[in-house]
């Protein structure tokens, strides 16, 4: 069983949420992030990364100068607080995806029990930088994506809520829509915590070292209950979307197509090649991009019972049967020989690296399933780095948890 709370959450004032919230940090280019600054008063840019004159603080005087920015914004209007705690609604929708979800407190004892289940790495010093934030400014405004079995109740009391008004509706500059409700009767709040009760674990898909963070933070404040809940947008494991997440690298060793060709064929087998855009079509596929045309190739060993999960993972094999024999490329993070790019940006944006002369090969793999990610999770193994581009990506400021 797992456990989740509602509470009493700050979000901007009525009209203002397409003006106050953004994307993540890490979304902005830093000549983005300037020009946001410059021309919307009102981002929550403004109380996470203040002025440039104030970059020079040292990092306790700019987590404190957040904080004071927050609850001045919060004097002045321009954030308004639930009247009761509250699970709320959220939606994000284009022209090709719907995600809805739940916003709610995750139990950070489930994380340190394992029913919030992990698949990636987390750095310790990344960790406690955001302990130290959560810690000083005392809010957190950006929600973990954690993802649960779908339950029919949930569903249900997801789309009764969807058709009422929201409390803010409205689309960014990226052209997506955004909406948010705000669930606070308590015979529906008790229908959430019930059915979450029932369920006996839930993963992380977006947020490891905020979730990592947030459990630093409950461990280091055990008397204090708020501090015991990490904020969590919680999606039904059929509304979440995994991008397969492709491969772009430098053919330091300048090999030709037929060099490259032969050495694939140890492991693999050609089946198409190309001039048009090739996509993989099955798990153990890949498709490369080189030498101005495309080719689709599958690979030749099979595995059985002993064969270990992170091993029959697409990403694992790119780098055990294709990076590292052909390329000597064998540390992911590391080598700049190598780049990668979400799925959802398509297959001519991964061409287009090449042809644009950044680099010479492009591989494209098939997007790993739901079950894998849960068998990974399940067995305490973690994922080979930049495996999966899991969407949706969430709005910061839109839903704000003040400990």
């Amino acid at each position: 069983m797992t456990k989740i709370k509602p509470f009493k959450g700050f979000f901007p004032k009525d009209k203002l949420g397409a003006e106050i919230s953004t994307n993540p940090i890490s979304a902005y280019t830093k000549e983005e992030i300037q020009q946001l600054m410059e021309t919307n008063p009102n981002s929550f840019l403004h109380i996470i990364l203040h002025d440039e004159k104030e970059q020079k603080m040292d990092l306790k005087e700019r987590f404190a100068k957040t904080k004071q920015l927050f609850e001045e914004s919060i004097e002045n209007g321009n954030f308004t607080q639930s009247g009761s705690d509250s699970f709320y609604v959220y939606r994000q929708s284009s022209q090709e995806n719907t995600y809805c979800g739940i916003i709610g407190g995750a139990f950070t004892g489930d994380y340190q029990n394992g029913k919030i289940k992990r698949h990636e790495l987390t750095l310790s010093k990344r960790e406690k930088l955001f302990t130290k934030y959560l810690t000083q400014t005392g809010f957190n405004a950006e929600p973990v994506l954690l993802v649960y079995q779908k339950k029919e109740a949930l569903s249900n009391l997801i789309q009764k809520t969807t058709i009422s008004s929201p409390i803010h509706d409205f689309e960014s500059d990226d052209n997506l829509r955004h909406e948010l409700w705000e669930i606070s009767k308590k015979e529906d709040i008790e229908l959430i915590e019930s059915n979450f009760s029932e369920i006996p674990n839930i993963y992380i898909a977006d947020g490891h070292h905020r979730s990592a963070s947030s459990n630093r933070l409950s461990i280091q404040n055990k008397e204090k209950e708020s501090t015991q809940y990490i904020m969590s947008l919680l999606m039904s494991d059929e509304d979440v979307h995994i991008y397969d997440f492709n491969r772009v690298i430098k053919n330091s060793e300048e090999l030709s197509l037929e060099e490259i060709k032969s050495k694939l064929k140890q492991e693999f087998v050609i089946l198409e090649e190309s001039k048009s855009i090739l996509s993989p079509k099955s798990k153990h596929e890949f498709t490369l991009y080189l030498f101005e045309q495309w080719l689709r190739i599958k690979l030749i060993r099979e595995f059985d019972s002993n064969s270990g999960i992170i091993e029959q993972l697409d990403s694992q094999i790119i780098t055990d049967s294709i990076l590292d024999p052909i390329f000597s490329i064998k540390e992911l993070t590391k080598d700049k020989r190598i780049g990668f790019v979400p799925g959802n940006k398509g297959l001519e944006s991964l061409q287009n690296k090449v042809d644009n002369g950044k680099y010479d090969i492009a591989i494209a793999m098939f997007p790993v399933s739901f079950n894998e990610l849960k068998l990974i999770a399940d067995n305490d193994l973690i994922m080979p780095p930049k495996s999966t581009y899991i969407e949706p990506k969430l709005r910061s400021g839109l839903t704000i948890y003040k400990f």
